[in-house]
Formats: structure tokens, sequence, C-alpha cells
């Protein structure tokens, strides 16, 4: 080591191991932060999604149309949360009697809170740009 006491050698691959703990560390809590900050902000959107869900079947129990059978009422629900979701997750193959699609399911809630995600982008955007003109 160059005529470098073996003790400071040490001394200093031990500190460079010490800031590169540190270093990973706060990465990881960092990557930590936004993932919990990220799933916070989907539970938000998932219970907007539930709940309009619920307002969908409510205000559907009467249709003449989607009472025929409890699938039947899926598919108006479904269509009803998200039309255009609907149409891509479901619009060539609609649900059947007794079919359960854990997939497609899943991929419907993820469209129909991107949809409400962009959505809120929208009023947000509109929202700034309607001040900045009121200044």
């Amino acid at each position: 080591r160059g005529g470098m006491p073996r003790a400071m050698a040490t001394g200093r691959s031990a500190a460079r191991l010490v800031a590169t703990c540190l270093l990973l560390a706060t990465c990881v809590g960092t990557a930590e932060a936004k993932s919990k900050a990220a799933n916070r902000r989907t539970q938000s959107l998932d219970r907007e999604v539930k709940a309009k869900r619920a307002e969908c079947e409510s205000a559907l129990r009467d249709d003449p149309v989607c009472t025929t059978s409890a699938i039947e009422m899926d598919n108006c629900v479904l269509r009803c949360v998200s039309g255009r979701c609907y149409d891509a997750v479901y619009g060539a193959d609609a649900l059947e009697e007794g079919e359960i699609d854990v997939k497609r399911g899943r991929t419907f809630r993820s469209c129909a809170r991107t949809e409400l995600r962009e959505a809120k982008q929208a009023e947000q955007q509109r929202a700034k740009a309607e001040r900045e003109e009121n200044l």
C-alpha cells in the first residue's frame, strides 16, 4: 500500500463502507417512501372506483335491460363505471353467466384508476388555468 500504514488503509476502507451503506440506506428509504405514497394514491383511486360502482349499481337497479340477470347487471355496472375501459377490456368478449375473470377484472380496475387519475389531472389543469386567467 505504498508506505501507508495498514491501520490507515483499513480505516479508509471502513469509512468508505460506512458511507456506501448510508447512501444505500438513504436510496432504499426514499424508494420505500415513494412506493408508499403511490400505494396511498392507488388506494384512494380504488375507493373512488368502488364508490362509482356503488353509485352505478344504485342507478341501474330498476333498468329493465340490466336486471335480466346478475351477469347482465355486472356488465351494465362496468359500462357505467367506465364505458371506455369496458369496451377496451370486455367489449369483444363480455362476461358470461358464471364467468369469473380475475385478470380482466384487474385490467379493468387499472384502466378505471388511470381514467380517474387523468380526469383529476385535467381538472387541476383547468382550475390552474382559470386561476391564472383571473390574475
